[in-house]
């Protein structure tokens, strides 16, 4: 075993040594008390023996030192002395002393208390071992449990329905929280989407999550098992089933979650949601480009088992972002100590809505990390974005989309099919003419319709009107005045130009205007029986 002995005695040190090295003990000796205690600050020992009187720092002194330092492992202090008063022995030992050899040294005590402090330090090292053991074990559990919860509790969209795209963000204050978010398709055109946060943290928090997913899926099958009607069940309908179901265990449980369940339905572009206390639904209007909360309509389960439950519908647009989150978000705490809070995040999301919800989550973790914050609540942190798609259809001669540099092929394939589909005879070539003129001014209208945001919403319309073919395209942002657009100038020394000048090439007539809130582009082309 390796050794500190620190003793002011030359000779008594000596003694000492040679018998603790005739142990075969490795011995590292300091000759006064603070010579000791800078040694125990670069490296630990296991074993010390100290002279209890000794200047500069007698080994009292150092003994609260060490055991001041909590340390990885123990310590084992032997007070070298010759003090056998009661008194002073138990204000050493109440100091942190293990034990005490008197002087002058006695090979048979050194002996007996080397070994009481060997078997205390096997001891100790074996319990530590054990619990290093079993806190592995737990670590794996508790990992495990993280990628059950992935698994169960957090489930990917459907890629069944064109009415939502969908990102989450989860990061739990412990592996396991009791977040959760689901999703019921309905076919291609409806899709339900609920997101929730259990009371507390860890395991078993995740399970009631756990137990009420399960709880909402039976609900949904038992309605839609036993409908009197044709049609889903409605949001507030469920719910009132999931309550039925659910309340009184969790009543007794103690315990209560916030819940939003959420309809998106592309036949008539509505959202239908009801909020069990959940943070307020921020929607981001794509048409406005303003953000707006979402009232909370219901107390949360859990907390009376004579709730009714009322739901909200709205409309939404191409383009529309739709945010659950947990309140983990709304208590990030800005610079200033004051919290983020639900205003202040609808704010925050307002210039960055715009971005894919791969980048918005992104920026969501940067806002999370500390980018605006400054200090973190240590709470549960989970974001649900939806970007609706679900009037991307289209419908009696028009499409709405969200449009950005990856979706202006919709647009084209909707031209294109309704060019096809007229009267107007055009050929192929004539067809490309027109397809090139729209992705020229769709892709002007993402560029700079909103400076430095990735996508806009587009309405596009296109009808055969007396031997003419009209496309209209209008979307909102600055309003565009074609007349300032210069000539373009072939030999690089100006930019711009280019776009407008091809649409004119490949179309009759280019007309833009602004409408109340909105730039309006329409092009007209008339067959010719040949193209370029």
């Amino acid at each position: 075993m390796r050794i500190l002995v620190a003793d002011d005695d030359e000779l008594s040190a000596e003694i000492l040594i040679a018998s603790l090295r005739a142990m075969s003990h490795e011995v590292v000796f300091a000759s006064n008390g603070s010579e000791a205690w800078r040694m125990l600050q670069v490296e630990p020992f296991r074993l010390v023996i100290l002279d209890w009187v000794m200047p500069e720092m007698d080994g009292m002194e150092v003994c609260r030192n060490i055991r001041a330092m909590h340390a990885n492992s123990y310590t084992y202090i032997i007070l070298l002395t010759g003090r056998t008063d009661r008194k002073d022995r138990l204000e050493a030992l109440e100091g942190g002393a293990d034990d005490f050899l008197t002087k002058p040294l006695d090979n048979g005590e050194l002996v007996a208390r080397l070994n009481v402090a060997n078997r205390i330090l096997e001891t100790e090292e074996a319990v530590r071992r054990t619990n290093r053991e079993l806190q592995q074990a737990r670590q794996k559990e508790i990992e495990l449990g993280a990628t059950i919860q992935k698994r169960l509790l957090y489930s990917p969209p459907p890629r069944t329905t064109n009415a939502i795209e969908s990102a989450s963000l989860s990061i739990p204050s412990q592996y396991v929280d009791g977040d959760f978010c689901d999703f019921f398709a309905h076919g291609d055109k409806i899709v339900d989407v609920f997101v929730g946060d259990v009371m507390g943290k860890g395991v078993p928090a995740a399970m009631v999550g756990a137990g009420v997913k399960t709880g909402l899926q039976r609900c949904m099958i038992s309605l839609l098992t036993h409908a009197t009607h044709p049609g889903l069940p409605s949001p507030e309908r469920l719910l009132q089933s999931l309550d039925d179901l659910v309340c009184a265990e969790l009543i007794d449980l103690g315990t209560f979650l916030t819940l939003c369940y959420a309809r998106f339905d592309s036949s008539d572009d509505s959202l239908t949601y009801v909020n069990c206390g959940h943070p307020k639904i921020v929607l981001w209007d794509s048409l406005s480009g303003v953000c707006r909360l979402l009232d909370t309509t219901n107390v949360p389960l859990g907390f009376s088992d004579t709730e009714s439950y009322e739901q909200r519908t709205g409309n939404l647009h191409a383009g529309d972002l739709i945010l659950f989150y947990s309140d983990g978000v709304t208590d990030l705490k800005l610079p200033n100590g004051k919290r983020l809070g639900m205003n202040g995040f609808a704010d925050w999301v307002e210039s960055r809505a715009h971005l894919p919800l791969d980048e918005f989550l992104w920026e969501v973790e940067q806002l999370r990390m500390g980018g605006l914050t400054g200090i973190l609540a240590g709470d549960d942190f989970t974001c649900v974005a939806i970007r609706y798609r679900g009037s991307e259809i289209v419908r009696d001669k028009y499409l709405n989309l969200w449009a950005d540099s990856g979706s202006l092929r919709k647009v084209r394939d909707f031209v294109k099919s309704s060019a096809r589909s007229s009267a107007i005879g055009f050929t192929e070539p004539e067809i490309t003419e027109l397809l090139l003129a729209v992705q020229e001014a769709a892709s002007n209208a993402v560029r700079h319709a909103r400076p430095g945001q990735k996508g806009i919403p587009i309405k596009a319309m296109a009808s055969a009107e007396q031997g003419t073919f009209v496309v209209e395209l209008r979307y909102p942002g600055i309003p565009f005045d074609i007349k300032e657009v210069p000539e373009p100038v072939l030999d690089g020394t100006k930019e711009g130009g280019f776009g407008i000048s091809i649409i004119k090439k490949c179309v009759d007539t280019v007309e833009y205007s602004f409408q109340g809130d909105h730039n309006l582009v329409t092009l007209k082309k008339q067959p010719k029986g040949s193209g370029i």
